[in-house]
């Protein structure tokens, strides 16, 4: 598996405070902000952390989600972490996401970054 890179995630439902206050933090606006749509979630993106926000019944489900790992290949990376004992969860939005399991319980989500290798 080729692990490109991982932001941490924080969960919060007031948007708006949470970016003020990661803006306040980092110094910058969030690099990229973008919805959720099918789970009526936002993610603003700051260097090494994305803020995961929403009503908590969309938060609910992801309470264990602790970070974005960006890899080369999902479907390598897939068969690696099956190999090593992770289980499967779903996708987390469009593209190419998969929400995966450690075997501690922690939730982790694999995004694919295709021409980054």
């Amino acid at each position: 598996m080729n692990v490109l890179g991982s932001v941490a995630i924080v969960r919060s439902t007031d948007r708006d405070a949470a970016v003020r206050r990661y803006e306040a933090l980092f110094g910058v606006p969030p690099l990229n902000e973008f919805p959720i749509a099918d789970r009526k979630l936002n993610v603003a993106v700051f260097p090494g952390l994305s803020v995961l926000s929403g009503p908590p019944s969309a938060l609910a489900p992801l309470a264990d989600l602790r970070a974005t790992v960006f890899v080369g290949s999902l479907r390598e990376a897939e068969v690696e972490l099956r190999q090593g004992g992770w289980s499967t969860e779903g996708r987390f939005g469009a593209g190419a996401s998969l929400l995966v399991r450690d075997p501690d319980g922690n939730l982790i989500e694999f995004v694919e970054n295709l021409g980054e290798e």
